[in-house]
């Protein structure tokens, strides 16, 4: 997420631990100075079920090389505030460091679920405490630090050396941004209206089983050459009708060919009708 107006070249963002893959931001708006508060960034962050590191850079910004306190607050509350040094021009949160009693653990950052319960006296949070779920919050303001002390070692684990400093703001060149992620899954983003869903293609529809044709069986009696009743078997007419034409125009040929020689032809008239017998 990138700052604009007297802020740019600032830039914070939230990644994973794991494969340092920035999460996904969505409606980045900023916001100048107003009435007396500090100008700043926000967005809309797709949380992730995984371990997560919150980084800021200041590589790109004209104030690169001066010093800023910069604390990092969640859910409301103040998680840790450190001097971001001229010769550094990155800060991140990987770990925190947790005390319990006169313990002290070392762990990674990683969302969770808020616990829920149907028993209202079991309630254990207000309603203001509620209104600052779901944010992470960076403040930078421009000053000056003076080196002080280091802390001793812790009883469970070895603690890093921690060098205190005292801050003093640059009155000359007053300067206070803020970074805002808000911070949701993204069923609540989508149910939100801030990411739309793609939506998905119909399934075409299972194929038709197919319809088996119904063949009706046609039985045919074959009856044996010979059997059956008289009639049945008629003789072939064709063939006797062509031998008996064929007869008749040789016949019709040699009378012909008679008269031509002077013969006495007798004029016998030929029949060119079918003897069927």
């Amino acid at each position: 997420m990138l700052a604009q107006g007297p802020a740019v070249g600032l830039e914070a963002w939230v990644e994973g631990k794991d494969d340092r893959k920035r999460l996904n931001e969505y409606q980045v708006q900023h916001h100048p100075a107003r009435n007396g508060k500090s100008s700043y960034t926000e967005c809309f962050l797709e949380t992730i079920d995984e371990r997560f590191v919150i980084t800021v850079s200041k590589r790109d910004h004209p104030l690169a090389r001066q010093d800023f306190r910069t604390s990092l607050s969640v859910d409301g509350s103040m998680i840790d505030q450190v001097a971001w040094l001229k010769t550094s021009s990155r800060l991140e949160w990987a770990e925190l460091w947790e005390k319990h009693g006169d313990k002290a653990r070392r762990s990674s950052l990683k969302f969770a679920p808020l616990p829920t319960t149907d028993d209202p006296t079991k309630v254990t949070i207000d309603p203001q405490a509620m209104k600052e779920l779901g944010w992470i919050e960076i403040t930078l303001e421009l000053g000056e630090f003076a080196y002080s002390v280091t802390s001793a070692e812790s009883t469970v684990c070895e603690l890093p050396s921690i060098l205190h400093y005292a801050f003093t703001p640059d009155k000359n060149r007053k300067f206070t941004h803020r970074f805002v992620f808000r911070y949701r899954p993204r069923p609540v983003l989508v149910q939100m209206g801030i990411i739309d869903e793609p939506e998905q293609a119909p399934s075409p529809p299972p194929p038709r089983p197919a319809r088996k044709r119904k063949s009706d069986v046609i039985d045919i009696e074959v009856t044996p050459e010979g059997e059956g009743e008289a009639g049945d078997v008629k003789p072939d007419l064709n063939a006797k009708r062509v031998r008996y034409l064929e007869e008749q125009v040789r016949l019709l040929a040699d009378q012909l060919k008679r008269s031509r020689n002077g013969s006495n032809v007798k004029d016998d008239v030929v029949d060119l009708t079918l003897d069927d017998d």
